[in-house]
């Protein structure tokens, strides 16, 4: 469409050079902000001198640490959507990459944050030995674990269960693979896929808040952020700072979702697939503000310059270059490839499985089964307890797109507030009611449970086609045949992502919720989570080895005999076509 035609057809707006000019002037404040954070992430330090960095309870200094930590968070959001894009298609298309790919990203969910850190602070910083950049990439590295998985999940989920119409169409219409993925199933995921993407924030926050302040040698080195700033004010147990810190979280992530969360989903409704036009759609003055400004045109008309040559000259130049037999020749080879990887992974296995044993205590073997029993009690309660609330709630949410505007800035405040900002909270009421941790530590780890099942369940139910819900209403379905026959089936998928993703969380969750402290004052739950946390506090090494191993142990085993099964559920039972 020429720009004289899109101006005659826009509707008249006299102030939009008003619109231009906010639109740019926030885009050069954010452009200043984030070379600014770039720069400061790049400054000297030494770790051989024992040097440490220790952050101010100054509130005034807490615009320049949410700066810090917003860096942190953009940089690993993008590495997150760049191995969600490249792994997810790759699982979703590639039976033997699936294989691999998805027993190891399902065993990684569930890995302790604990156990990241120890081996990627050394290893980043050997490769930046003399300047904090190494330290800010194993946070930046701790926030991309807190998300990566869930976002990868959802978007080979989605990819695997496109309509069969769909994929018709595309055959049809001799659409290559290439095109087909930009065109057909890209658009049908990216609404769960954003949706997966704003609840895993809450992960991400949940990995800050132990990632900014890491233990380095004999040291604790605290990188200028929020989490940081959060950390320091629990360990003084200054309840000032503590509430400045929540706050300044608070205005973070508002900002987030005004500036990109709530324009994206704005933008994502268009690929929503239903064959009846929904009447209600999700508003942002942002995306307005972007709508209605000239600039708008010269952005659209060059991304989809850009989109054409991306989709369909892109695959014609691989052909003149003649890529496609290099990529021909690596399939012929898949079979082969695929047998050396799988003989790779058992010998590395059987190889680093000896010297870990060689390295695990003894001694803690026999009190393990204890312990994980333990564990593993509170963690499926916590999971059915929000599952019974929550995806009920999910669907009430996601029938209603006023609803959903409504709640969806308030969730995701309340699910980016890490889980462990509330144990100190709980440890003065326990304390005060002389009330025991084994019970309660449940409820905590609903914390870190709970949002993954309600935003998976609200996305589910606001990507289903309109012409569904209605069918549902023509045939009078009430009760529990709607549930039964309709609603479940329907977002079945989704409850199936938001358990594994919450399980991932719950593990976590669980070494946080089993032993917490205010100030000076501890109290405790038996069980594995308390051991991995005691022992890592105490720098104990090889127990702490000792208890993520044992609960690697049980997320594979529920790899093996509680998800997969679910997954294929998903597929092949539930699915809409």
């Amino acid at each position: 469409m020429h720009f004289s035609l899109a101006n005659k057809l826009r509707p008249k707006n006299h102030y939009h050079w008003l619109n231009d000019l906010i639109f740019w002037g926030l885009i050069t404040v954010i452009a200043v902000l984030l070379v600014k954070g770039w720069h400061d992430m790049h400054g000297s330090f030494e770790i051989n001198h024992n040097e440490s960095l220790t952050v101010s309870l100054n509130p005034h200094l807490l615009p320049y640490y949410s700066l810090r930590t917003t860096m942190r968070l953009l940089l690993g959001l993008i590495f997150s959507l760049l191995f969600t894009f490249v792994f997810g298609v790759m699982a979703a298309k590639y039976k033997a990459a699936e294989r691999i790919i998805l027993p190891f990203v399902n065993f990684m969910e569930s890995v302790p944050l604990v156990g990241f850190l120890t081996f990627t602070t050394v290893m980043f910083i050997a490769l930046f030995p003399h300047s904090i950049m190494g330290l800010e990439c194993a946070a930046i590295f701790g926030v991309f674990t807190g998300q990566a998985w869930n976002m990868m999940l959802i978007f080979y989920q989605t990819i695997r269960i496109v309509p069969v119409e769909l994929n018709e169409a595309a055959d049809m219409f001799h659409q290559n693979a290439w095109s087909k993925f930009w065109r057909i199933e890209c658009p049908y995921s990216m609404p769960g896929l954003l949706w997966n993407t704003m609840v895993s924030q809450s992960a991400a926050w949940f990995a800050i808040l132990a990632t900014e302040a890491i233990p380095v040698k004999t040291n604790t080195v605290e990188l200028p952020g929020v989490g940081a700033f959060m950390a320091e004010a629990l360990n003084q147990a200054n309840v000032s700072a503590v509430l400045y810190s929540v706050l300044a979280l608070i205005l973070n992530i508002i900002l987030l979702d005004q500036l990109i969360f709530r324009p994206l989903v704005r933008w994502v409704h268009k690929f929503k697939y239903e064959d009846t036009a929904s009447s209600n759609q999700n508003t942002s003055w942002f995306y307005s503000l972007i709508r209605h400004s000239h600039s708008s045109l010269y952005l659209s008309q060059g991304l989809k310059f850009f989109a054409h040559a991306w989709v369909y000259r892109l695959p014609k130049l691989c052909l003149q270059l003649r890529l496609n037999k290099i990529i021909k020749f690596s399939r012929s080879g898949s079979f082969l490839v695929s047998r050396l990887w799988y003989l790779l992974v058992i010998c590395s296995c059987c190889y680093y499985g000896y010297l870990l044993w060689q390295f695990l205590p003894k001694a803690d073997l026999i009190k393990m089964p204890i312990l994980m029993s333990l564990t593993a009690f509170r963690v499926f309660a916590a999971m059915g307890l929000s599952i019974l609330i929550f995806v009920p709630l999910g669907v009430w949410i996601g029938l209603n797109q006023k609803l959903v505007r409504f709640f969806q800035p308030i969730i995701q405040v309340l699910a980016a507030l890490p889980a462990n900002l509330f144990y100190p909270l709980v440890a003065i009421l326990l304390i005060s009611y002389h009330q025991s941790l084994s019970v309660w530590s449940i409820f905590l780890i609903m914390l870190g449970t709970q949002w993954y099942i309600l935003f998976n369940v609200v996305a589910g139910v606001s990507t289903l086609p309109h012409n569904l819900i209605e069918a549902s209403r023509m045939f009078h379905l009430r009760g529990t045949l709607w549930w039964r026959k309709f609603m479940i089936p329907a977002v079945f998928p989704y409850i199936v992502t938001g358990i594994i993703s919450a399980a991932g969380g719950a593990w976590n969750a669980a070494i946080a919720s089993e032993l917490i402290t205010w100030g000076k004052t501890t109290k405790a739950a038996t069980g594995l989570g308390a051991f991995i946390s005691d022992t890592t506090a105490n720098n104990q090494l090889a127990e702490a080895a000792l208890g993520c191993t044992v609960m690697c142990f049980m997320v594979a085993l529920c790899i093996i005999f509680v998800w997969k099964p679910l997954y294929k559920m998903a597929e092949t039972k539930y699915r809409i076509n």
